[in-house]
């Protein structure tokens, strides 16, 4: 199997059911990184189309995306052109390591975040609040009241409880830097994040996406089949890797399913870089044509250049 070196074969067809908006953000995480050159918006609807978004549905996703901050508008005459607003730094290099270097070991120095809150009964819509809050942040629930995390996140917890009903901060108490006793078993801490349900997903997309592998044989995909392919695995791997709490080594299997699946998302979306990357750059020459040399796909082999590890610009779409 090639797909470096793909030959046009039969692909099943593309499974739309991810919201455009996403779809657009991953189109330009993936190919318009670190750029500040506005996009025409009939280049971003014929983009969208190419995915199988109708026109309407696309204006309507590039207009919500605007509302939200994510794309400023740029007019020139009758045409329109969008930007991406660049996020901070920190928050683009933790982006760019969520997506492509999830299944890499993270050093650990064996403490843990610990957050424990008091909510009366009587506040039950509170107590919910604070614990959709944590569950977003990748918090483990360890028993009634105590939750936590590997490393230090206490001002992430903080700044996003704070966010919410200002009396919840009284009612929290923040630890870090802090040990867990002995007693409590490696067992117990992964039921703590339900890591056992997070690497039957794992398993099941590695499956899946091995599957389709062996089934396209040497007849890997071009041009916008190439780039409906590529979108489709990585649209699917993000969700995965955004609920994952990333922890440490020692709570993982000797052979984790988070690196097979890592291993099958990086066989098509690296594989297919350069053939999905001539799709989007032949769509924008359409409208735009000086942008069009613009236009670069980048890779899980590469993305500590994403990471300004070699001198990039960093971006990454929400």
């Amino acid at each position: 199997m090639s797909p470096t070196d793909p030959s046009r074969g039969s692909l099943p067809r593309y499974q739309s059911g991810v919201a455009p908006q996403r779809l657009l953000t991953v189109l330009l995480g993936d190919y318009w990184f670190g750029r500040g050159e506005p996009l025409p918006s009939s280049a971003l609807v014929e983009l969208l189309g190419a995915l199988e978004i109708t026109p309407s549905s696309a204006r309507a996703a590039i207009q919500r995306l605007a509302q939200r901050g994510f794309l400023a508008a740029h007019k020139d005459g009758r045409r329109t052109s969008y930007s991406v607003h660049a996020g901070s730094r920190k928050t683009q290099a933790q982006r760019v390591e969520r997506i492509f270097q999830a299944h890499h070991e993270r050093p650990w120095d064996g403490t843990w975040t610990i957050i424990t809150y008091r909510v009366p009964e009587t506040a039950a819509p509170l107590r919910r609040a604070v614990r959709d809050t944590l569950r977003q942040l990748r918090f483990g629930h360890l028993n009634d009241g105590v939750w936590i995390k590997p490393g230090s996140h206490a001002e992430e917890a903080f700044a996003h409880l704070k966010q919410g009903d200002e009396p919840v901060l009284s009612l929290v108490s923040f630890f870090e830097g802090a040990r867990l006793p002995d007693f409590v078993s490696p067992l117990e801490l992964r039921r703590a994040f339900d890591a056992d349900a997070l690497d039957e997903e794992y398993l099941s997309f590695a499956l899946r996406w091995e599957g389709r592998a062996r089934d396209l044989g040497d007849q890997w995909p071009t041009g916008v089949e190439a780039l409906r392919l590529r979108t489709e695995v990585l649209s699917e791997w993000r969700p995965l890797v955004h609920q994952d709490p990333r922890l440490p080594n020692a709570l993982l299997p000797e052979e984790p399913p988070l690196r097979r699946a890592a291993t099958a998302t990086a066989l098509f979306y690296d594989g297919l870089g350069p053939s999905a990357e001539n799709a989007v750059r032949k769509i924008i020459e359409r409208h735009q044509p000086e942008l069009a040399p613009l236009v670069l796909h980048h890779t899980f082999a590469t993305s500590d250049r994403l990471l300004g590890r070699e001198g990039a610009e960093t971006f990454m779409s929400p």
